[in-house]
């Protein structure tokens, strides 16, 4: 399969219905691994042949559509926390090649990050970028979009729109096995995850989270875990059980 390269829209201006011309990162990428006119590479979903090449941008023509490789069978949507900086790029990164279709992020009470706003898009693109990164290393040939910072209260209105979704407690004593084995018994194929920061929710913030409707409060074991290792345990095992 053709090397593929992943270019953010901002990057991509279409210059007929078969041709785009590409900016940014990845022409220098494209450049370093000596990619030349004639050459055929993949960028997002397409395949293209190389047209030409210049030093800040480089014209493709479409061939045709990628043969879809590493794409996950189930629409995860993983909602984390806000961690310290490299517990979150590990989250991201394992995630991704793990097999979760997006990623949001939220703050709460315990998060200990504080962003104003310039930060937190600053470090949404860095994740965004993890992730692209994280696509290409495993050979997925779909994206991850990172989105956020959502406030607790957004959280809880983006999750009332959720078929199901599953919030990691500790205080739980429901088997995430036994909701498992009901998701599937159901067809239900998007599902979120919810995990909380390093000093985990509130009992109000706990409270909140299940009432609302279709949140299933699960338990990860007797063991508390680490934010960073709940996320990447809960989504492995998801992924395990809903594509077995």
């Amino acid at each position: 399969m053709a090397r593929r390269f992943i270019v953010m829209e901002e990057n991509i201006k279409n210059v007929d219905e078969n041709g785009i011309i590409i900016f940014g990162d990845e022409v220098k990428h494209i450049q370093v691994l000596r990619k030349d006119v004639g050459d055929t590479i993949t960028v997002n979903e397409n395949m293209y042949q190389i047209e030409e090449m210049k030093r800040d941008s480089i014209k493709l023509k479409f061939v045709d559509k990628a043969p879809k490789i590493g794409v996950p069978i189930t629409d995860i949507t993983l909602y984390i926390a806000l961690l310290k900086t490299d517990k979150l790029d590990l989250v991201v990164q394992k995630a991704v090649e793990i097999g979760v279709k997006k990623i949001v992020l939220f703050t709460s009470s315990n998060v200990v990050v504080k962003l104003d706003e310039k930060n937190k898009i600053k470090r949404v693109e860095k994740l965004q970028k993890i992730a692209q990164e994280a696509c290409k290393q495993c050979g997925r040939t779909d994206s991850v979009e990172v989105e956020g910072v959502l406030s607790f209260k957004e959280l809880e209105t983006e999750i009332q729109n959720r078929k199901v979704t599953l919030f990691a407690y500790e205080a739980s004593q429901e088997a995430l096995r036994k909701e498992l084995n009901s998701i599937k018994q159901n067809n239900i194929t998007e599902i979120g995850v919810i995990i909380g920061a390093e000093g985990g929710f509130t009992p109000k913030e706990a409270d909140e989270l299940k009432s609302v409707e279709n949140v299933k409060c699960v338990s990860l074991g007797t063991r508390i875990l680490r934010a960073e290792t709940a996320a990447i345990n809960l989504v492995s095992i998801v992924i395990y059980e809903m594509e077995e």
